[in-house]
């Protein structure tokens, strides 16, 4: 079908105000959108969106936030956050510039004018996608924090200058069948006590790692293909618990690694598989996780 005139974003303000209203979906199939400021979802509001294209410069295209009554859900929706001059502007010191690759995202805390997502969950903020594609510029492609939740299926992350997904504090991700193509620095960094389930997913061409995990997270990956990490200094998968306080849990099954430029799989400090088993200081195992054993550090 021919494509329709572009929504306004005064527009779709108008009409997914109804669509809270009412309860209905917003239907867009064919549509697109331009945003210039976030579209924030509050509190106990509920919005369904199928179809649709959606671009934009600002922060993030969607902000959501709130109890765990309110959910953004969509369904077969495009989204391109773009990069902006004025987030984008920032002065780094040269030992900034310099930094290690590990503390791209644990120490190093750019302007926050220079952060944007395509989706940014914070407080009990509910987000789900369906056959959904996210990309960023320069930004994250969805962002987690505090005690946001969020369920994706059938979904392409596409990379940026940013990792395609980041989970913070105690926030939850349940990612199904779905491709995460060519991050950067890592397809998924989660630190805190988050917690990730990461199922039937493809994971390629990520420039450091496909999954980062550190201080107390949880992460589940089972049934994925995971290749093509560029870089020669880090493992596919890593998991540390390294601080006194940390305990990080890790489970994997049936995975595939192909071609991972720094190894499979790195686990360091007290992480424990599922059961009670120790994985780290000199326990690291290969045969139950699919990684070749020959290409695991602890």
């Amino acid at each position: 079908a021919a494509c329709r005139p572009p929504v306004s974003e005064t527009r779709f303000a108008r009409l997914a105000a109804a669509a809270i209203s009412t309860g209905r979906p917003l239907r867009l199939t064919n549509r697109s959108v331009q945003l210039h400021a976030p579209f924030r979802l509050r509190s106990s509001q509920r919005l369904t969106i199928v179809g649709g294209d959606f671009h934009g410069d600002g922060h993030s295209l969607f902000q959501v936030e709130g109890s765990r009554q309110g959910l953004l859900d969509l369904r077969g929706v495009r989204l391109l956050h773009a990069s902006s001059a004025e987030r984008s502007e920032r002065r780094e010191s040269v030992a900034a510039r310099k930094r290690p690759l590990h503390v791209e995202l644990a120490g190093f805390k750019p302007p926050r004018r220079a952060r944007g997502a395509a989706i940014f969950v914070r407080g009990k903020g509910q987000l789900t996608l369906e056959r959904c594609e996210l990309s960023s510029e320069t930004g994250f492609g969805l962002w987690l924090v505090q005690r946001a939740r969020a369920a994706a299926r059938d979904s392409h992350f596409h990379g940026g200058r940013r990792s395609s997904i980041v989970a913070f504090e105690q926030a939850s991700l349940d990612l199904l069948g779905s491709r995460l193509s060519g991050a950067a620095p890592h397809a998924i960094c989660a630190r805190g006590e988050t917690r990730l389930a990461v199922r039937r997913c493809t994971i390629d061409g990520s420039a450091v790692r496909a999954i980062y995990a550190y201080h107390s997270a949880s992460l589940e990956v089972s049934d994925c293909s995971i290749s093509g990490t560029r870089s020669a200094e880090a493992a596919a998968v890593e998991v540390e618990a390294l601080r006194p306080t940390d305990c990080a849990s890790l489970s994997l099954s049936g995975n595939a690694f192909a071609d991972n430029a720094g190894g499979d799989l790195a686990v360091r400090g007290n992480v424990h598989r599922q059961g009670g088993a120790v994985v780290g200081a000199g326990a690291a195992a290969g045969d139950e996780s699919g990684a070749d054993p020959r290409r695991l550090s602890t």
